[in-house]
């Protein structure tokens, strides 16, 4: 079996460096802008985010999938995605003269040039990442990320300093750096791709087998989207904009909890994909086992230090986060260990397992906001994003332990030997 130490330890330094500037990112704004505005520039990054994830089609799972399976040729699969992406870009221009002048969050997406770019960069910047991160290469597309953001946060602090910069003028250049990262993205694959320069589509059988697997894709991660956004809409609805820029800021520092679980979600992917999924489903128990463990203890951690830290480090208009956050809890532990299973289900092309799951964890937590929320605000979708995610976790988890004969003490007690895991596999390795 391939050595997983060295592209897991890779992942997790660049991503988690990518993911660390880009939460200090998120800081900067929130203290500049406030709950309020930052609140809606979110806001309207999330509704850019669903249209993403429809237009774009999940082409990146593709990439991936065939790429590691290496029977579709990468650079066919590349002019599928510029193609793919040409479409995207024209379809949303034409559709922005449309759309009139209906008072509507959602189209509100649409009207801003700025929005429509962030959207197309956002698309190349995913198709053009994921073909490194099927080579295993988790270094340039992070790298360049890397160098953006400190851009963009030296940007805003000589900003918030000077005043040299009106917030619209800012927000317009955040937007677009999205797709400044994708356009160096595509300009690194075609320098070191030559076979990606010459034009050539996937033949009628290969179109055939990528949208076959990308039909059940685009289904698990429209349903997974709405598991941890769709409550974006329901505090919108029903709840001021400071609890929706409360709650928004909460989401977002929620999901840094899943940054590692979704680092080794993207090496499983590829390895799983290539056939080797037997085998790596040794290590996962081990893997959800540190997961629970030390994310159990940042968040005992964050309830004695919450109610101080987070309006010191987000400012004083974010107040609400510490109760909403205290909800989320049994939700990000469930979810964290989630994203193992979900990603090994799809390397194994074995997506319907997701979408049942996720079925039935979008239920639980449509039909509690709906009810809740009116009720008790932001808590009440904290805790009822938590539910889902529970129940989403326990669903698939449950088939796992079944496949592979696994027990509930095996997945949930830590060991003596994970902490050697730890040390050996995941530190070590780097110094190779």
């Amino acid at each position: 079996m391939e050595d997983l130490s060295k592209p897991f330890s890779q992942n997790i330094i660049w991503r988690s460096l990518h993911y660390l500037l880009n939460f200090i990112l998120t800081i900067f704004i929130a203290r500049h802008f406030g709950s309020v505005m930052s609140g809606h520039l979110f806001y309207l990054m999330n509704n850019g985010a669903l249209v993403i994830l429809i237009l774009g089609c999940c082409l990146e799972s593709a990439i991936v999938f065939f790429s590691a399976e290496n029977n579709i040729a990468a650079s066919r699969i590349f002019h599928l995605s510029v193609v793919w992406m040409l479409v995207i870009g024209i379809f949303l221009f034409l559709f922005s003269y449309t759309i009139g002048d209906y008072n509507n969050d959602f189209l509100e997406t649409f009207r801003q040039k700025d929005s429509l770019l962030y959207i197309i960069g956002t698309v190349m910047l995913t198709y053009m990442s994921s073909f490194f991160h099927a080579r295993k290469d988790f270094i340039t597309p992070n790298l360049v990320s890397l160098i953006i953001n400190v851009i963009l946060i030296v940007i805003l602090s000589l900003s918030a300093k000077a005043g040299f910069l009106s917030g619209e003028t800012f927000i317009s250049i955040y937007l677009v750096s999205f797709l400044i990262q994708g356009l160096v993205m595509l300009l690194f694959l075609l320098k070191q791709n030559k076979d990606f320069r010459i034009f050539q589509l996937p033949n009628s059988v290969e179109m055939s087998r990528i949208f076959s697997f990308l039909s059940l894709v685009i289904i698990t991660n429209v349903l997974s989207f709405l598991c941890y956004r769709a409550d974006y809409w329901f505090v919108r609805f029903f709840c001021s904009d400071n609890e929706l820029g409360n709650y928004i800021q909460v989401s977002k520092l929620v999901q840094l909890f899943f940054i590692f679980p979704g680092i080794l979600a993207t090496v499983i992917f590829p390895i799983t994909s290539a056939g080797q999924g037997d085998k790596i489903s040794t290590i996962m128990p081990t893997l959800t086992r540190i997961i629970f463990l030390v994310y159990s203890c940042l968040c005992l951690l964050l309830v004695i230090i919450g109610a101080w830290l987070f309006p010191f480090v987000f400012g004083k208009s974010f107040s609400l986060m510490y109760n909403c956050f205290l909800f989320y809890i049994p939700g990000i532990i469930g979810f964290s260990g989630l994203y193992l299973y979900t990603s090994f289900y799809a390397g194994s092309n074995r997506v319907m397992i997701n979408v049942k799951g996720c079925l039935l964890a979008l239920a639980v937590m449509l039909a509690g906001d709906w009810f809740f929320i009116p009720r008790y605000g932001i808590t009440a979708a904290a805790a009822m994003s938590s539910c889902a995610y529970l129940v989403y976790f326990i669903f698939v988890v449950r088939i796992f332990m079944r496949e592979f004969n696994v027990s509930l003490t095996t997945m949930l007690l830590i060991k003596k030997e994970d902490l050697t895991f730890i040390t050996n596999k995941l530190i070590h390795s780097t110094k190779r």
